[in-house]
């Protein structure tokens, strides 16, 4: 009788034991998500270093020889802006000054293919520009997948900064004279 009592107090003490361990257990687990919740803060994605992102525009026409499809003439131009591989910004400013940076340098690109095609490339690259900033919002979506694609490469995000002062390719996005009466190098991009 002993025995059995003895059995069933340790059992009942076996059992009281886990159900204390299993709920410290989830009281840590708790604390640890809690605590880990409050530190993280902001997730970065990053990339391997040296990785980027491509934009490649391929146009490919036939030719009218003999035997068909022997020729064929294309045209390419292709841009590459490198992925981040740290979890920092570089520039701790507005996400619009980060953003007009870096259309500039686009436009730097852009000016260079033109010029390699034998025309004015400064002047092409404020030509759209200027052009983007004079669209009304109503002709926006309803033009050729060409024309559209280049309208938002060339559509400058809005307002001004003083920590980012004015460039040429602002004062062409909101100029309010004749584009090609400023431009009259290059034909119409668009």
């Amino acid at each position: 009788m002993i025995v059995k009592l003895l059995k069933r107090l340790i059992l009942i003490l076996m059992i009281l034991q886990k159900t204390f361990s299993l709920q410290e257990c989830v009281n840590n687990t708790k604390n640890l998500r809690l605590k880990r919740d409050n530190t993280e803060g902001k997730r970065y994605l990053v990339f391997p270093q040296g990785s980027n992102v491509q934009l490649i525009y391929c146009m490919t026409i036939g030719t009218y020889a003999k035997p068909q499809g022997v020729f064929t003439m294309g045209i390419t131009a292709g841009l590459a802006w490198e992925l981040p591989h740290h979890k920092t910004v570089p520039y701790r400013k507005p996400a619009e000054v980060y953003h007009r940076r870096s259309r500039r340098e686009l436009y730097k690109k852009i000016e260079l293919m033109f010029n390699t095609r034998g025309k004015d490339g400064k002047a092409c690259v404020l030509k759209a520009l200027c052009q983007a900033g004079k669209r009304k919002s109503s002709e926006v979506g309803n033009a050729i997948f060409m024309k559209e694609i280049l309208h938002s490469l060339f559509t400058l995000p809005n307002g001004s900064y003083h920590i980012d002062p004015k460039t040429e390719y602002e004062y062409a996005h909101e100029s309010t004279e004749d584009c090609n009466k400023i431009y009259p190098t290059c034909s119409s991009i668009f």
